[in-house]
């Protein structure tokens, strides 16, 4: 048996401290995820350099791990995409990672995709409306033995294991921020909020602390109007295209879902004196188009291939008994069109 990396050794080779690493390696939470990510590499260097080049990786597991997403065409694409750059570090790993996915309209279709990739994996993480039909199935699966780890949108606490993403309610409340300091000294400055559904956590909880912000510390900006587009380009442009031509003082729409294809249309139809500013949700192809063509003023992201890690970080955690913080918050990234790091184009 090889012999394992000494504390000293991960010391010199990553500048952190006994504590940070120890945690670490032991899947303590409060770790920043790019900081468990230098000490997982460097652990794994080190087990090559002890086995005289032969990479053995850093938990050869031969396990098998799930992501099934219930979500818009685009979003689907992205999670696919950020499972391809991670499929080298996760065969290395001894580690199978299949990525499903489905539309977000029928309940059903995620849940017997879930129930498929049970049969085989021996952990899922999901994507997924938190609505009665999803938690049920989720709650089924966790009795069975599985272990469920809720992605980007959280389902309810007593049916998963553990959530990773960003704090929406957090990520609304910098929108909130952005566009009432964008907006605060306006007269009549309406705001819009287009949703896809309420039934994603993440949709609702990123609106109630838009509103809260707004509400809290710009007054005098008024948020006028909730409105569905169902992740669907088609059904937000409709209603983008009625909500600005039937109110005229409309300066600023925040999206938090997707969609962004159909509501860019609406504003470039408009044609109004001023283009009300826009921020959405996550850089994909669709998004990292719209900003750079200055459609888009700003966007709210999270590194998706660091989500996919620390997912399957968790996951393995799960499969080998070890406890696991329950909620994990990824760093909330503001992007515009100077500081895109171009990923799709």
């Amino acid at each position: 048996m090889n012999r394992k990396p000494t504390m000293k050794e991960l010391v010199a080779a990553t500048q952190l401290s006994r504590a940070t690493i120890d945690r670490v390696l032991n899947n303590r939470p409060g770790v920043n995820p790019k900081t468990v990510e230098a000490v997982q590499r460097a652990y794994s260097s080190l087990l090559v350099q002890a086995a005289g080049g032969v990479h053995t990786g850093l938990v050869k597991q031969n396990s098998s791990f799930s992501v099934v997403v219930q979500a818009g065409e685009e979003y689907n694409e992205s999670v696919k995409f950020a499972g391809e750059k991670l499929q080298d570090e996760m065969d290395s790993r001894g580690i199978t990672l299949k990525i499903s996915s489905c539309s977000d309209v029928d309940d059903d279709e995620v849940v017997s995709l879930m129930y498929q990739h049970a049969k085989h994996a021996d952990g899922i993480a999901v994507v997924a409306k938190n609505t009665p039909v999803i938690n049920a199935a989720v709650q089924k699966l966790r009795q069975e033995g599985k272990h469920i780890v809720a992605l980007v949108s959280d389902l309810d606490p007593d049916v998963r294991d553990a959530y990773v993403g960003i704090n929406n309610r957090a990520a609304g409340q910098a929108a909130g921020f952005i566009l009432g300091r964008h907006l605060q000294h306006c007269n009549n400055a309406n705001v819009a909020v287009i949703v896809g559904t309420l039934s994603y956590s993440c949709h609702d909880d990123r609106e109630i602390g838009f509103r809260a912000q707004i509400r809290k510390t710009f007054p005098s900006v008024v948020v006028s109007e909730v409105v569905s587009g169902n992740d669907n380009t088609q059904q937000t442009y409709d209603a983008a295209i009625q909500l600005l031509r039937h109110d005229p003082n409309i300066r600023a729409v925040y999206n938090v879902a997707g969609g962004n294809a159909g509501l860019a249309a609406a504003l470039d139809e408009y044609k109004s004196a001023i283009r009300p500013i826009l921020i959405t949700h996550e850089v994909n192809k669709v998004t990292e188009k719209l900003i750079l063509e200055e459609k888009i003023d700003y966007i709210l992201s999270q590194d998706m291939v660091q989500l996919l890690r620390t997912t399957i970080d968790k996951l393995s955690a799960l499969q080998r008994n070890k406890s696991i913080s329950a909620h994990t918050f990824l760093p909330i990234e503001i992007i515009t069109r100077f500081t895109l790091q171009s990923n799709f184009l």
